[in-house]
């Protein structure tokens, strides 16, 4: 007799399991989003940065590009997060950072998180 309604109970189960699964990608996404704002507050400006000085302005330069790629993975798992507002913005500023990055012919110094 049980036998009969277990596929009845699987599938009443699956939307619980979805949604418990939902709740917990909800959450990660906040702590993530957290995380992000608090790295986005501790930038280096590239308008303090000694325009003179080669590898600072790299490094300035590759930070806030890792940034960028870092917000824009967030916002591919993540479209609903509170950060999405500004990720147009941050897209832009990334595109125009590699385009400077690469003119100034800085290379690589910074290992960790490539996106």
């Amino acid at each position: 007799m049980l036998r009969a309604f277990i596929p009845t109970i699987l599938l009443l189960a699956l939307p619980l399991a979805a949604s418990s699964q939902a709740i917990a990608q909800m959450a990660d996404c906040s702590s993530e989003a957290a995380r992000i704002k608090r790295a986005e507050e501790e930038l280096p400006k590239l308008e303090v940065a000694p325009p003179g000085d080669r590898t600072i302005v790299c490094i300035t330069l590759e930070t806030n590009l890792l940034f960028a790629k870092r917000l824009s993975a967030h916002l591919a798992q993540c479209p609903r997060s509170p950060l999405a507002q500004g990720g147009n913005a941050w897209a832009k500023t990334g595109r125009d950072y590699q385009a400077q990055y690469n003119s100034r012919g800085c290379k690589q110094t910074i290992m960790g998180y490539r996106g």
